[in-house]
């Protein structure tokens, strides 16, 4: 329908192959055997049962980073769970059955051999600090990731988010010119301004907020960032100005699950007369036909895309 950029979470699995996928696990929401069954009803439920039995013997069979690349992808990753609160969100879904999760790499080789090198990509690094050994390190994921990037010559159409700040420390470390997205959701504000210097720095890898006269735009300037990427609803005309004066690129996103919405048209609206960078969303054509109604331009499309 048309589009910019490609945003991608991205993960690793056992064998060191980064994966696109948005859980460091298999969610039951939208991921289910081969046979299309989903062992839970919902992601809720199955991590509930994480946290009553046990990572052992719950979550280890469904860890990404326990499970080769062959493994992964004998699950089917195109079909939303029907029982599960994930399903309201998206019911205009067409399923895909028996589609893998991709790799990175394959990833990149459909964007470019489709828009002919003309789409850009955003990466965003899922991780948790609470629990390290989900996934490979901040310097060994850095090194996997810029691999792939020099590989395939994209550093500069490329943007690479976390809200696990440790690895875009890390990236920064290898090379200068990797942009860097400093993500940041409505909890995290909170969990930032926390007394307990251990959990406000847990996010942002013991840097703390209040070191930066408690402004996240400083403050994600200050550690080498790139652009600052707030939860849509939560951004602000003034730290949006701030940022720009600062010579950040600001650029949104949605959480459905917090704000409502998957697509509020009223907050894209005020979010675009403000002045902001670039929106992600899961509705792209929903944004274009907003565009092209204030005759700004609209991405071009690639409808030959398969």
């Amino acid at each position: 329908v048309g589009t910019n950029w490609i945003d991608s979470d991205i993960i690793m699995s056992g064998d060191g192959v980064i994966m696109s996928n948005h859980d460091l696990w298999l969610n039951p929401d939208v991921i289910s055997n081969a046979d299309g069954k989903f062992w839970a009803k919902s992601n809720k439920e199955f991590m509930a049962k994480v946290a009553k039995g046990g990572y052992d013997k719950y979550m280890d069979k469904y860890l990404a980073y326990k499970l080769t690349v062959k493994q992964l992808q004998q699950y089917n990753a195109g079909v939303i769970n029907p029982d599960s609160p994930y399903a309201k969100w998206f019911p205009e879904q067409i399923a895909v059955n028996n589609a893998q999760m991709p790799t990175l790499q394959q990833v990149i080789d459909y964007t470019n051999i489709n828009s002919n090198k003309n789409v850009n990509f955003q990466f965003e690094i899922k991780s948790d600090p609470e629990h390290d050994n989900w996934t490979a390190s901040p310097d060994v994921f850095a090194q996997k990731l810029y691999a792939i990037l020099k590989k395939n010559n994209i550093i500069d159409r490329t943007e690479i988010q976390a809200f696990d700040w440790r690895y875009l420390y890390a990236l920064q470390k290898l090379d200068k010119n990797i942009k860097t997205a400093y993500l940041v959701g409505y909890d995290a504000i909170e969990v930032m301004q926390n007394s307990d210097p251990k959990i406000a720095g847990l996010w942002s890898g013991g840097k703390l907020l209040k070191d930066y006269n408690n402004s996240l735009p400083q403050m994600v300037k200050a550690l080498g960032g790139s652009l600052y990427e707030p939860e849509d609803v939560t951004l602000t005309k003034e730290q949006l100005d701030e940022s720009h004066k600062l010579g950040l690129k600001v650029v949104v996103w949605t959480w459905p699950e917090h704000s409502g919405k998957v697509f509020d048209p009223v907050v894209v609206n005020r979010l675009i007369n403000w002045g902001v960078d670039g929106i992600i969303t899961d509705d792209p054509a929903q944004l274009n036909s907003i565009l092209a109604a204030r005759n700004y331009p609209v991405p071009h499309n690639y409808p030959n895309a398969k």
